[in-house]
């Protein structure tokens, strides 16, 4: 669908410090060269000049020399001899980057069943990855705790990482999440509520943790992986285990209260199927991967699932029999459809975004929800806001949670890390 060209990128970085601005274009757009970088922040080749000095003598930045730049041009533009076609041959351009020796992260994906955890170096690079299956329903807070702190120390010992060079965790939960105090307040992959996640787990390694409903870190994960998508405000409803949205604007979360919303709770009728948060007729009580298995089981014969959760072989199965012609499989999903529509049309009412994502490893089975998704669409959006939002389906594995918390994680660490050194010298220099 077209839409009207959403306002430019101006971030966050665009307010903060000259040296924030640029560890977030190198963050954002890889290594570059000096005057590339003074083009994408501002600033002036001085200016930039000062700040790469000072953040390579702090180990936060390094230079390296590309095969494709060593040929025609350097940062500073000067030209030594001929080269072909009345070109000339400059010194090897030198690019910043930044170091990823510099430190760790690690990103931990609590859902249903499974804790998935990453370890990244601080260029944002994969290192590591595992994925425990495990019944999360059956832990208590302790031990909820302790199993994320054994899957971080995994980690850091399979990449011989010390605990001293971790600089942030960043952790993702399904369900309802005070990303500013750290606490889980619900989940459906959790028995236990309220639960102070953030404060035990700072306490042992010492560094920042981060919380996000896991809908924000997928549409995280989309706005690095299509720069399109991070102009404007951009919502991606995340379809799979549950269904959630997670808000974006100009490629940053809007973290805290208004980073997700629990879209999957939007009710649709008051007796429907009953939804794991305990109501009935929920837009995820039609939609959720659980939710269509369950339904599915009352007249298809197909193994059941642990927790109520089929796994993703399971789906696929569920999937496979429903391409099979089974029409009272294809009127499931119709469903299916038709609830995905109301939860687009109800984003794009209120929020009214530039963009609407509809993500996360359900969407693998949006062609047989398509035409009832779209015959509900057009009745239930007003046509012109319909018109004036870019509506896209990006089926994403469950790996972008991680993916995307890295991201956050990271972004996290970058802020706090320039705003401790830019007291410093504040402090340094009134001394």
């Amino acid at each position: 669908m077209s839409s009207p060209s959403p306002p430019r990128r101006a971030s966050s970085a665009a307010r903060g410090s000259n040296r924030g601005r640029l560890v977030e274009a190198l963050r954002r757009q890889g290594p570059l060269p000096r005057v590339e970088l003074a083009r994408n922040t501002g600033l002036s080749f001085a200016a930039i000049s000062a700040i790469t000095s000072r953040l390579i003598a702090e180990e936060l930045l390094c230079e390296t020399v590309t095969a494709a730049a060593t040929s025609w041009a350097d940062d500073t533009d000067e030209e030594d001899a001929d080269g072909p076609n009345g070109r000339r041959r400059g010194r090897p351009a030198i690019q910043l980057t930044l170091n990823p020796e510099f430190g760790r992260i690690v990103a931990v994906s609590l859902r249903m069943n499974l804790i998935e955890t990453l370890i990244a170096d601080f260029s944002g690079s994969g290192l590591a990855q595992s994925r425990l299956a495990l019944e999360t329903r059956a832990l208590d807070a302790g031990a909820l705790c302790d199993i994320v702190i054994a899957q971080i120390d995994a980690m850091l010992d399979a990449t011989g990482t010390p605990r001293g060079r971790l600089l942030g965790i960043g952790i993702a939960l399904q369900g309802i999440v005070n990303a500013d105090t750290g606490r889980h307040l619900w989940s459906p992959a959790l028995s236990v509520t309220d639960v102070d996640l953030a404060t035990p787990i700072r306490r042992i390694f010492k560094v920042d943790v981060v919380m996000a409903n896991d809908a924000v870190p997928v549409a995280l994960a989309l706005a690095a992986a299509e720069p399109a998508l991070a102009e404007g405000l951009a919502a991606t409803i995340t379809v799979g285990h549950g269904v959630g949205m997670g808000v974006v604007v100009n490629g940053e979360a809007r973290w805290g209260v208004g980073a997700s919303s629990e879209i999957g709770h939007v009710k649709l009728a008051p007796n429907g199927p009953q939804c794991r948060c305990g109501q009935r007729g929920c837009v995820e009580a039609y939609l959720a991967d659980y939710a269509l298995y369950r339904d599915a089981r009352t007249f298809v014969d197909l193994p059941p699932a642990v927790s109520q959760q089929p796994s993703e072989a399971q789906m696929a199965l569920l999937r496979d029999r429903a391409r099979g012609g089974d029409p009272r499989l294809e009127q499931l999903f119709r469903h299916a459809g038709h609830a995905l529509a109301e939860a687009v049309a109800a984003t794009i009412s209120v929020l009214r975004p530039h963009h609407v994502i509809l993500a996360g490893p359900g969407l693998q089975a949006f062609d047989m929800m398509r035409n009832a998704y779209e015959e509900r669409l057009e009745q239930a959006a007003l046509p012109w806001l319909l018109k004036s939002t870019a509506i896209y389906v990006r089926p994403s594995k469950s790996t972008a949670i991680v993916d995307g918390m890295m991201r956050r994680t990271l972004r996290v660490v970058d802020q706090n890390y320039m705003e401790t050194t830019e007291r410093t010298s504040g402090a340094a220099a009134l001394v």
